[in-house]
């Protein structure tokens, strides 16, 4: 992954490229990391920026806008303390909102997970290779669109595409996985297939249940063949 510059000039944070907020948006299926239970809406600072917290994607969590606002001018662990206080203590008003203390509790944890899962060089990669030419759309929604438009697409998948081998010789360019782009790995070569449209639709199917892509699927059967008739 590209390095980020480690801050953003005042006037501009925000302003993040747009395959760095769908792999923060995406993390933790996709939800706030606070509540667990909202649509991620917003790039949250762990640390905020007013205490020295940087706009980078190292300090990005993905959050709804009411936590977001609910955790304002504090770290995760900052306010998870106001809010066990809060609720041990309601009369005392350690803080103005609070969600659940079962929800609280988990805060840490899924905050440890999903910080490591952004992190994931391999993962970052993956998201800068497919999202990285991409034009920001100018509205939240657009961006939002996006995101949701990359779950579906991970979705599909029976395990996430940039934990799959990829070319030893990948310059970084483009995504060589061989789970979602094995079409542009160095020693690939394209054939075209004729088939009905039921047995097309049986052998997607047998791909996703065999989690290749079906051009590897393909790929395989050829081989077979080719060992069954003697290298001929």
């Amino acid at each position: 992954m590209s390095p980020e510059s480690p801050f953003v000039p005042r006037g501009r944070r925000g302003a993040q490229r747009l395959w760095l907020w769908v792999m923060v948006l995406t993390a933790n299926g996709g939800r706030c990391v606070y509540c667990d239970l909202a649509d991620a809406e917003t790039l949250e600072h762990e640390r905020p920026v007013a205490d020295q917290g940087h706009d980078v994607w190292w300090n990005l969590l993905p959050a709804c806008d009411r936590c977001n606002g609910w955790k304002r001018g504090r770290t995760a662990a900052e306010w998870v303390a106001d809010m066990k206080l809060q609720l041990r203590w309601p009369k005392l008003r350690f803080t103005k909102n609070t969600l659940p203390l079962a929800t609280v509790e988990g805060i840490r944890a899924r905050v440890g997970r999903t910080r490591a899962e952004i992190r994931d060089p391999d993962r970052s990669r993956w998201f800068e290779h497919h999202y990285g030419d991409r034009s920001r759309p100018p509205r939240r929604a657009g961006i939002h669109e996006v995101a949701r438009e990359c779950g579906r697409t991970l979705a599909r998948y029976p395990h996430r595409p940039w934990t799959t081998p990829e070319s030893p010789r990948a310059t970084g360019r483009f995504c060589t996985r061989r789970m979602c782009c094995p079409g542009s790995h160095p020693d690939a070569r394209w054939e075209t297939v004729m088939v009905a449209s039921l047995d097309h639709h049986r052998f997607q199917v047998a791909a996703f249940e065999e989690g290749l892509h079906p051009g590897d699927l393909l790929g395989n059967l050829v081989r077979r063949y080719l060992a069954e008739r003697g290298g001929v």
